[in-house]
């Protein structure tokens, strides 16, 4: 027989979680002697290592008494069957956590070129985004509750896909003296369905006039007159609304905000 502290061992777990398991009548060591000491047989390894597999489950000690007694080894329960239902959800999470980050890698290896400060010619497909309700306020305090709010109702892996995020304005005619006091939704590229009562919005297939700025209020407006100003050059007529995109999003920043923003108006046929 093994003493507790090279059976622990062997089990790949510590002495204190053995101690713990005897105390509460969850695995009993084979023998205590007079002394006190714990004792445990070799084929004692495998009853643990399912008991220990049944901890990382999540499983209370509880829990683990039922299944592990005479009776229910002799025949399934519900416990069981749960159990079975848990490490299905369990596999399931897991999956879809591997295919959200998979999706963010290929995101973040994908290099997007900036064109800082000059206008140009961006070419999109449809896609389709999440919105979150119109506000009309655009304080730091306003965003940072309609963001908590928006991505609360969103699936919690959408938030780290690295897919699209960012606003849409209700600004018409480049006029960047509106900034401030332009109504705006939290936008989210809409990729698999989820569950939620959130509404989307197009944006269609065509050639936008973008252009990547920093990331505050002045170099937005200074934007959106680049742009209105290059339209006039180029005699482009551009439709609204504004969409305003986070370059290469940031889930640990504030509104999941980079540095770079993307400016784009649809440039009408």
């Amino acid at each position: 027989m093994l003493k507790i502290s090279a059976f622990a061992k062997l089990a790949q777990t510590t002495r204190r979680t053995l101690i713990l398991y005897d105390k509460q009548n969850v695995f009993k060591p084979e023998y205590v002697s007079p002394e006190g000491y714990r004792f445990y047989n070799y084929d004692q390894l495998y009853e643990l290592s399912f008991i220990l597999t049944l901890r990382k489950l999540g499983l209370s000690l509880d829990e683990i008494k039922q299944i592990s007694s005479d009776s229910d080894k002799k025949s399934p329960n519900a416990l069981l069957t749960n159990l079975q239902d848990r490490v299905d959800n369990q596999i399931h999470d897991l999956l879809a956590v591997k295919q959200s980050l998979s999706t963010r890698m290929a995101v973040i290896n994908m290099e997007t070129p900036i064109h800082r400060d000059q206008p140009y010619i961006n070419e999109h497909q449809r896609q389709t985004f999440w919105q979150s309700a119109t506000l009309h306020d655009c304080s730091r305090q306003q965003i940072a509750q309609a963001f908590a709010q928006f991505y609360k109702q969103l699936d919690p892996l959408v938030s780290i896909n690295g897919k699209c995020s960012g606003f849409v304005l209700d600004l018409p005619d480049e006029n960047a003296a509106n900034f401030i006091n332009a109504p705006f939704r939290l936008i989210k590229e809409a990729t698999t369905p989820i569950n939620t009562d959130l509404t989307t919005i197009d944006r269609p297939a065509g050639n936008y006039l973008a252009i990547d700025i920093d990331n505050d209020d002045t170099a937005i407006r200074n934007g959106i007159d680049l742009l209105h100003q290059y339209a006039i050059s180029k005699h482009l007529s551009l439709c609204g609304p504004l969409w305003q995109i986070n370059v290469n999003e940031d889930i640990r920043m504030a509104e999941a905000t980079t540095a770079i923003l993307r400016l784009e108006y649809l440039v009408s046929d």
